[in-house]
């Protein structure tokens, strides 16, 4: 490919990517908890390209004696971005708001591929009763997905069947009141406060999760915290919203429209240019 045109051709390629994630932000823009992604851009390598060396007695040059020329841009890092989204009154008692930016419900998943339980984040705290698998009978909560929340101890939540009125204590403990009016204990929910944010993967829904830490030689404890979700940092009948900025979005996807248009029409006018070259004739 032609030089004039490689640089365009590569950063072409490069924005569509920065596209599809404002794309996807947009799309979940209504989604309970989401959390957008931004991407940065960092320049290709560049080449050096020498003139014809100039001899000892000619008069001297006013022009450099070489030119750089770019390859492109291409997407350094695509980072997920915590800020904290708007909290939304939901007066609902299985709904809870986290109001730290670095923290996460925690939840039991059999999105593994090997069909095994694994434990996954996410900020969506809209959860329901459903029937307990492990204790027939009973119920236990669960996000919209089918994801068990988990208590302090990575066990699921049991709930006996009839409970209600379901209330936050200040240090994250569920209760509830059975059928007689006897206060039960649910099980307190505690938080995972992720320490190294960027490490997270895309799952299922709008779950996260960690890769392999061991082949990133790293343990657990390096990347999480387990903290009571206490009463600084829930809120119960609430939900946050995602922390997509619609404004923004449309924005920078029009600004990311134009400079592809750009790179197009600099192709374009390359391909004039050459044509223009190969229809001299000596």
């Amino acid at each position: 490919m032609y030089s004039s045109m490689l640089s365009s051709a590569n950063t072409m390629g490069q924005l569509q990517h920065q596209l599809d994630g404002i794309s996807h932000n947009l799309a979940n823009s209504d989604r309970t908890g989401y959390k957008r992604r931004e991407s940065t851009f960092s320049d290709l390598l560049f080449q050096q390209v020498n003139n014809q060396p100039v001899p000892q007695n000619a008069a001297g040059r006013l022009t450099p004696e070489g030119l750089r020329v770019g390859t492109g841009a291409a997407i350094a890092q695509t980072s997920l971005q915590l800020d904290q989204g708007s909290i939304l009154e939901t007066d609902r008692e299985l709904d809870f708001a986290i109001t730290e930016e670095d923290s996460f419900f925690q939840v039991e998943s059999m999105a593994d591929a090997d069909g095994d339980p694994e434990i996954q984040y996410t900020r969506d705290g809209s959860f329901y009763l459903s029937e307990n698998p492990d204790n027939p009978g009973g119920w236990t909560l669960v996000n919209n997905q089918g994801d068990f929340l988990v208590n302090g101890d990575g066990e699921r939540m049991d709930v006996p069947a009839g409970a209600r009125d379901f209330t936050l204590q200040e240090d994250g403990t569920i209760e509830a009141l059975l059928e007689d009016d006897e206060v039960v204990e649910i099980g307190q929910i505690e938080l995972a406060r992720i320490t190294k944010p960027q490490l997270l993967e895309a799952a299922e829904g709008n779950n996260f999760r960690f890769p392999d830490l061991d082949e990133l030689d790293l343990e657990q404890a390096d990347v999480v915290e387990f903290v009571p979700g206490e009463e600084n940092q829930l809120i119960q009948g609430s939900l946050e919203q995602s922390n997509v900025d619609m404004a923004k979005a449309v924005t920078d996807m029009m600004n990311a429209q134009r400079n592809y248009s750009f790179n197009a029409r600099a192709i374009s006018q390359g391909d004039q240019m050459m044509g223009l070259i190969n229809s001299v004739r000596g």
